[in-house]
């Protein structure tokens, strides 16, 4: 049974429990939710046009990084505005730091338990960058 049998069959219900038509409609995305998604689209973006500047400085000899360094500091001053040192500090590792021009990529571990943090997507370091909110609210 698909999603929108179901949505009918659960509408049918409550148009028959209420005795008149009903309508329903998706959840609205609160603010939170608003604000990680924006959170891993710039993440996303910023991790592109990191790549290709770098691709640019390497298969081409042509150096972009005088040219991106305004859009850069202005990022960074925006994520000043928003986030702790602490939470900047891990937005900026995943972003120059955590994948290596040779390919491999950094894993961050649990020093206690030495379990490895999930760190691979903007969401995962959106969720990391959350979890140091709340330690730093406390």
């Amino acid at each position: 049974m698909s999603k929108k049998d179901n949505v009918d069959k659960i509408k049918s219900y409550i148009d028959d429990v209420l005795g008149t038509k009903s309508s329903l409609k998706d959840k609205l995305p609160t603010k939170k939710s608003h604000e990680k998604d924006l959170f891993c689209e710039i993440l996303t973006n910023l991790q592109f046009v990191n790549a290709r500047t770098m691709g640019m400085k390497h298969d081409f000899k042509v150096n972009m990084m005088e040219y991106d360094d305004p859009f850069y500091t202005t990022i960074e001053c925006l994520f000043k505005l928003n986030y702790t040192n602490e939470q900047q500090n891990v937005i900026n590792w995943w972003l120059y730091d955590k994948f290596l021009p040779t390919g491999e990529v950094l894993v961050l571990t649990n020093k206690e338990t030495e379990e490895i943090i999930p760190s691979e997507t903007p969401e995962d370091v959106w969720y990391l960058i959350q979890e140091h909110e709340k330690k730093d609210t406390k």
